[in-house]
């Protein structure tokens, strides 16, 4: 039997969402508040993945021009860097609320 690309496509995404909860979950109390900037890193690289996945095979860009693939990875991976950089200006304390109550 032979699966088709969607069929792979989605136990891409079923494998990748299982790691992400996996890794999600780490957190001492199982809130994933302990994850820290390393691991929201980790949380968006496959959010990038999945997200590409999705792109290429559901939406069918794979199909489409390199433009179009090139535009809409590079929107995935400069919003989940923009989310990873807001996360870790808060870790450091660079932004958040004042007088540091944490």
């Amino acid at each position: 039997m032979r699966l088709d690309r969607l069929a792979v496509s989605w136990l891409i995404l079923l494998g990748l969402s299982a790691v992400t909860l996996l890794l999600a979950r780490h957190g001492g109390d199982g809130s994933g508040a302990g994850v820290g900037v390393a691991g929201a890193a980790a949380l968006l690289a496959l959010a990038v993945a999945k997200g590409r996945e999705i792109l290429l095979h559901y939406l069918e860009l794979d199909r489409a021009g390199m433009a179009w693939r090139v535009l809409l990875s590079g929107y995935l991976v400069a919003l989940c860097g923009a989310i990873l950089l807001i996360y870790a200006a808060g870790s450091l304390g660079w932004i958040g609320p004042a007088g540091g109550a944490r």
